[in-house]
C-alpha cells in the first residue's frame, strides 16, 4: 500500500512538472526574437535543493529577505533580443500572480516610482530610461535597453498575446532538446550552461560576425611564466565592415585608417605591477604674492600591462605619430590618462606597455585556439590595482575562455568560471 502511494505521488509530481514545462513554452516569446536564452528554473530549484541538503550551514549563515515579486515564475524563463531592435536590448515576460505585490516589487526592486495607466495596462520606466515594464492582470512584460530604445511595440504585443512564437517553432524545438540550467539558440547556433559545485561551465557554437578566422592551427607569442591575465585573438576584421570615427579630448580617431595596418593578431598580458616616474604639479605664492608652479617628481605603482599587435609596424607607428596619438614614444596622455603607456615597434609587431623597459620574445607557440583568455582573480585582488572591480570578483578565483573551430564555419567556445568555495554550488555563490 505504501509503495503504491509513493508511486502515485511520484507520478503526480512528474505530471505536474511536465505540465509546467509545457505551459512555459506557450506564448512567451515574440516572433521577431533573434537570440534566445532559456533559464530552466525548475532544474535550478532542484540543484539548489540538493546543494542545501549537503551544505545547509552555508545557507543558514546567509542573511536574506524573501522577495514577493507578484509573478508566477514558470518552469522555463526566456530572455531574448529581437531583430528590429539593438543587440543591447532584451525582453522577457511572466504570468502575473498578484498585482499588488507586483507594484511594490517594481517600485522597490526595479526603481520605477511612477506607473502610468494607459487604460489597458500599467506602464513605467526607470529613472535612467533603460528599464521599461508594462503589465495587466495576467501578463507582465519587461525590456532592458542600454541604448534606451523605444520598445513599446514589443511590450504591447506581449501583453496582447500577438505576434508570438508557438511551441512548435524550430528555435523552441531546439531549446526543448537542450537539457541544461541555461541554453541559447540564435541563427542555428546553440549552447548550454551548467552551475556546478565551485564553477560555471558554458559551451556552444556561435556566429563570429565581423571577424574572419582562417585555419585550425594558430600561433601566439610566449607570455610571462606566471601572468595574472593572458589573452590573444587570431582573427582579421571583415574588410566589408566600416567603423565610424570618434573623438577623445579633441583627437579624432579613424578606426578604418588604423585597422588597415592590422595583420590579424592581438594579445594582452597583465603581470606584476611596475614603477613609473610621474610629476606632481602644485602652486604656491611667493613673497611677492605671485603664483608659482612647483613640480615635484614622484614614483607610482601601476599595473604591468603589455599588448602586442601583429601589424605593418613601421607604417603604423608613423601614422600614430602624425595623428598625435603617440608623442615621443609615449601614448598621448589625453587619450589614456591613467598610466604612461610606452610604444615600441619591430618589423612585424607593435607593442604597448606600462613598463618602459618591457621586452618580448619573438618566439611563438602553436595553439588550436584562435581566442583564449585566462585570468587569475586572486592575483588581481592581491595587486590592489583594480579597486573598481574587486567587489565583483571577490567570490571568484579564476576564469578561462577558449574558442576554436570544432567544425567548418562553426566556431565553438568553452568557458569555465571558478569560485573560491569548491564545495558550494556556483549559483548559491553568485547571488
Amino acid at each position: 500500500m505504501l509503495a503504491a502511494v509513493i508511486l502515485l505521488l511520484l507520478a503526480a509530481t512528474y505530471t505536474w512538472l511536465e505540465v509546467r514545462k509545457y505551459k512555459s513554452y506557450q506564448h512567451r516569446i515574440h516572433t521577431d526574437a533573434a537570440f534566445i536564452v532559456k533559464i530552466d528554473a525548475d532544474k535550478l530549484y532542484r540543484t539548489l535543493a540538493i546543494d542545501y541538503l549537503g551544505n545547509s550551514s552555508h545557507y543558514r549563515n546567509k542573511k536574506g529577505e524573501a522577495i514577493n515579486s507578484g509573478l508566477d515564475i514558470p518552469a522555463n524563463i526566456f530572455i531574448y533580443t529581437v531583430h528590429s531592435k539593438s543587440l543591447q536590448t532584451y525582453f522577457c515576460s511572466f504570468p502575473v500572480a498578484d498585482t499588488t505585490a507586483l507594484k511594490a516589487f517594481i517600485r522597490k526592486e526595479l526603481g520605477i516610482a511612477q506607473l502610468k495607466n494607459t487604460g489597458k495596462y500599467l506602464k513605467g520606466t526607470s529613472a535612467n530610461g533603460q528599464i521599461t515594464v508594462a503589465f495587466n492582470s495576467h501578463t507582465f512584460a519587461a525590456g532592458y535597453s542600454f541604448k534606451k530604445e523605444n520598445i513599446n511595440d514589443i511590450l504591447e504585443d506581449l501583453l496582447n498575446g500577438q505576434n508570438l512564437l508557438t511551441d512548435k517553432d524550430p528555435k523552441l524545438e531546439k531549446l526543448k532538446a537542450l537539457n541544461a540550467h541555461l541554453a541559447y539558440v540564435s541563427e542555428g547556433y546553440t549552447g548550454t550552461g551548467e552551475f556546478k559545485d565551485g564553477s560555471i561551465h558554458l559551451q556552444g557554437d556561435f556566429n563570429f560576425k565581423g571577424l574572419n578566422v582562417d585555419g585550425k592551427v594558430f600561433n601566439h607569442r610566449v607570455f610571462d611564466k606566471n601572468p595574472t591575465v593572458k589573452m590573444w585573438l587570431n582573427a582579421r576584421l571583415n574588410s566589408n565592415s566600416k567603423h565610424e570615427a570618434f573623438q577623445i579630448k579633441g583627437h579624432t580617431i579613424y578606426p578604418d585608417s588604423l585597422l588597415k595596418y592590422y595583420n590579424g593578431y592581438f594579445d594582452l598580458e597583465l603581470t606584476d605591477p611596475v614603477i613609473q616616474t610621474d610629476t606632481l604639479i602644485t602652486y604656491e605664492y611667493n613673497d611677492d604674492f605671485e603664483k608659482e608652479e612647483i613640480i615635484t617628481p614622484r614614483t607610482v605603482k601601476v599595473p604591468g600591462i603589455s599588448s602586442v599587435i601583429n601589424s605593418n609596424a613601421q607604417n603604423l607607428l608613423s601614422h600614430l605619430n602624425r595623428e598625435g596619438i603617440i608623442n615621443g614614444g609615449v601614448l598621448n596622455k589625453q587619450l589614456f590618462p591613467l598610466y604612461q603607456v610606452y610604444a615600441k615597434s619591430s618589423k612585424s609587431d607593435m607593442m604597448f606597455s606600462t613598463n618602459e623597459h618591457a621586452g618580448y620574445s619573438s618566439s611563438k607557440q602553436k595553439t588550436p585556439y584562435f581566442f583564449y583568455l585566462e585570468a587569475d582573480f586572486e592575483k588581481i585582488k592581491a595587486q590592489g590595482q583594480f579597486l573598481l572591480i574587486e567587489s565583483y570578483i571577490k567570490q571568484l578565483s579564476n576564469v578561462s575562455v577558449k574558442a576554436w573551430h570544432k567544425k567548418a564555419d562553426h566556431p565553438y567556445f568553452e568557458m569555465d568560471l571558478y569560485f573560491k568555495l569548491k564545495h558550494i554550488n556556483a549559483l548559491a555563490q553568485l547571488f
